[in-house]
């Protein structure tokens, strides 16, 4: 028998990310009540079966549902969480699927703390966007950060766990600060890079450029396609974390920068051979198995 439980479960949020899980859950016969802001993501979740109703406001989709999860950009999840506060149902447990966690753990507790809050964050997602781009399978062989709220039952932490299980997903626990610092470097640093990059060779003349453009160029900028909300909302809500990171990054174009002014082949060679041995062991790293309470890797140095 499944470990996950919930029979009826409310989804706030239903884009990519939130009508992913909601077709997951379809799958194993839980009852999905949705809410979305724009009517056309609603009716796209409803027409592709991946909720049973879609209710007209957040209140309303919460009630009767043993757990909630939002699934919009972080501070649009902040706003969900107050706007649902007074009508769970006694027991409820509330997760959401922000990229960010520090800010959204606090100030949801602070606001409602007798809510049954864990915070999570499904290490998955594509550069598509809408409820149309949505897959039962996206968050299968992936893992799931969940960030316990302190105070929170230990009930409500597996019982998100038991959520993310149940989708495909592997999880690990991790304090919401540990997570937020962890995701500048994985997650943050490569889009703001991606959408750096685009920029950069998109600079002037673009529609001439573009037809030299090849697979390299199209596999590195990807990320920058990706949703501007979510992303400005991670902006505001990790900027320490990412200045870190940028930091880190800036450095290493500037060693480069050095190098090649200086015409010093040895040195850039190195880069290449070290670039290369890190990218390998990062992917040795993405393969290994997953699953329980882990510490998060060491900060930058």
């Amino acid at each position: 028998m499944s470990e996950f439980q919930e029979k009826s479960v409310a989804i706030l949020g239903l884009g990519l990310m939130g009508t992913s899980l909601a077709l997951a859950l379809k799958g194993l016969g839980v009852r999905v009540v949705g809410y979305n802001h724009s009517p056309a993501n609603a009716r796209t979740a409803l027409e592709r079966g991946a909720v049973d109703a879609v209710a007209a406001s957040p209140a309303e989709a919460v009630a009767g549902a043993s757990m909630v999860v939002l699934a919009a950009p972080v501070l649009a999840n902040l706003e969900f969480a107050d706007a649902i506060a007074g009508s769970l149902e006694e027991g409820a447990v509330v997760t959401d699927m922000g990229s960010t966690k520090g800010v959204f753990c606090r100030r949801a507790a602070e606001r409602h703390p007798g809510m049954w809050l864990v915070g999570s964050h499904p290490v998955a997602g594509s550069e598509k966007q809408g409820g149309g781009a949505a897959r039962a399978d996206l968050f299968m062989g992936r893992r799931t950060v969940v960030t316990p709220v302190e105070g929170v039952p230990e009930e409500a932490v597996r019982r998100v766990e038991a959520l993310w299980r149940a989708a495909g997903s592997a999880t690990v626990r991790m304090a919401p600060e540990d997570h937020d610092r962890l995701l500048a470097r994985t997650s943050h640093l490569p889009h703001l890079v991606s959408a750096a990059l685009a920029g950069t060779i998109g600079r002037n003349r673009a529609g001439e450029v573009g037809m030299f453009c090849g697979p390299g160029f199209c596999d590195s900028t990807r990320l920058a396609a990706g949703s501007i909300q979510m992303w400005r909302d991670i902006l505001a809500t990790n900027r320490e974390a990412i200045e870190t990171e940028l930091r880190a990054f800036k450095d290493e174009l500037d060693a480069l920068y050095r190098d090649i002014q200086s015409g010093d082949s040895v040195s850039w060679t190195r880069f290449l051979e070290r670039a290369r041995s890190a990218r390998a062991a990062l992917l040795e790293g993405q393969s290994a198995p997953g699953g329980g309470t882990r510490k998060p890797a060491a900060g930058p140095t």
